[in-house]
């Protein structure tokens, strides 16, 4: 282990960590929306237009497909991205 606090086991001045612990709650596309979503779900309404308003409405498939075949037919002008959970590029 590079880092282990019981143990006392510390990384040199010189030496990086490039993993953490769960990073793929942030590192997966997938992953980091269903975390800010819950996110916002706990701190209501008026935290969402405040702080996370450069989120762009996200849909995860297949379970929100119905929510996003309404969204688009509601903007149907709009570009959509679609990216793959858990691909490599």
């Amino acid at each position: 282990r590079l880092f282990h606090p019981d143990l006392g086991t510390r990384l040199r001045d010189d030496q990086l960590v490039n993993h953490f612990p769960n990073h793929l709650e942030l590192t997966r596309k997938d992953q980091m929306v269903k975390n800010v979503k819950r996110w916002l779900r706990e701190q209501g309404r008026d935290k969402q237009r405040e702080v996370f308003d450069f989120v762009p409405v996200t849909h995860l498939l297949p379970a929100d497909y119905s929510l996003f075949v309404e969204e688009f037919r509601r903007c149907p002008r709009a570009t959509w991205i679609m990216k793959p959970a858990n691909a490599a590029q």
